[in-house]
């Protein structure tokens, strides 16, 4: 074994910039960070994602995990950007017209593509951190799945044994059925409750609702569901907009993670979006992702011809957008889009002349 770092992490979390040559002295001196950047600290040997490490499993790694030393290791990821590899397994076409969700908790937004731009309020554009000769632009939402938990828990209406499965039940038979989403006409949701990562990139932005009653049945409990899950939809549709304007576009979404269970997320995703949405049901796309990496160590195989491969189409689920919310929708997201920026016009008004 070697002492090395890995491409993906140093290039999106480190400032490790290829073209460049490497570390980025100048950004580590002006972080602080500076005494970081000899070769004894940072390292010099990078490797892309999936390369195969030299000798292998070193003897004391082999000691530790209970494996044949020189066992073949390749290069890893974090654990966002191996779902994403895992996703694009279902493209192969089509990996730069493709938007992948690794959703959770918060929500990762992920794009390649061969071409690089600067998208404000994304981060990036990362060279090689996903596949070569490609850029990984990556945006994101701070809350998501945590949002959607905090939102319902803490209605009045809620209790312990409720599941996200009975409120969709409890919505209505069809997860497609028009009045089933026109009921929150008149509820919006901007569910950014722990800031906007993307494309805002501000950490001071707060959650937010119009349309509040003095009401706590179960109805309104599901209203205010719906509401919510629509804004996070509405989250993404901003983040694809901000993308557009610098020329990504995209033919279809291919998500994974907690809301990729959320049949009524998908249905909304897919109409606000208006792209195809498909949620692959073969377990945890991060652990597919890594044994992807493994793959392409001990075949000795470039990634991009693994993913060639494709895998079978057989085994997810695939939601159209429903053209008769379209028009609803963009109603909707002309709201999303309006209370967005009257945030931003509350905090000027407050923060003016007062301290």
């Amino acid at each position: 074994g070697i002492n090395a770092e890995y491409g993906c992490s140093v290039t999106c979390k480190w400032g490790y910039v290829r073209e460049r040559g490497g570390w980025d002295v100048g950004f580590l001196n002006e972080v602080e960070l500076g005494d970081l950047a000899g070769p004894e600290k940072l390292g010099t040997c990078v490797c892309s994602p999936g390369d195969k490490i030299p000798g292998g499993l070193s003897d004391r790694a082999a000691t530790e995990l209970g494996l044949r030393p020189g066992t073949d290791v390749g290069v890893s990821m974090i654990d966002a950007h191996a779902g994403t590899l895992a996703l694009l397994r279902y493209v192969p076409n089509a990996i730069c017209e493709t938007l992948c969700i690794i959703s959770g908790t918060s929500t990762c937004i992920m794009a390649l593509n061969s071409t690089k731009t600067f998208v404000p309020g994304v981060w990036g554009p990362y060279q090689g951190a996903v596949l070569p000769d490609t850029w990984l632009f990556e945006g994101g939402q701070t809350a998501a799945g945590s949002a959607l938990d905090h939102i319902v828990h803490s209605h009045p209406a809620y209790t312990a044994d409720m599941t996200y499965s009975q409120l969709n039940t409890d919505l209505g038979a069809s997860l497609a059925d028009l009045t089933l989403h026109t009921r929150s006409r008149d509820l919006h949701v901007v569910p950014d409750l722990h800031g906007n990562r993307s494309p805002l990139a501000l950490s001071w932005f707060r959650g937010m609702v119009s349309g509040l009653a003095l009401n706590s049945s179960q109805d309104d409990l599901l209203t205010l569901y719906l509401a919510t899950v629509q804004g996070l939809a509405l989250g993404v549709r901003l983040v694809i907009h901000k993308l557009k304007q610098h020329g990504l576009n995209f033919s279809n979404i291919v998500i994974c993670g907690g809301l990729a269970d959320n049949p009524l997320y998908l249905h909304v995703l897919a109409t606000v979006a208006r792209i195809p949405v498909t949620a692959p049901r073969d377990g945890n796309m991060m652990c597919a992702g890594a044994a992807l990496l493994a793959q392409c160590a001990a075949e000795e195989r470039p990634l991009s011809a693994i993913l060639e491969s494709g895998v079978s189409a057989s085994n997810v689920s695939v939601y159209q957008p429903i053209s008769e919310l379209v028009g609803y929708y963009e109603q909707k997201y002309k709201v999303y889009s309006c209370m967005v920026t009257d945030q931003i016009k509350y905090r000027e008004i407050m923060h003016e002349g007062f301290k």
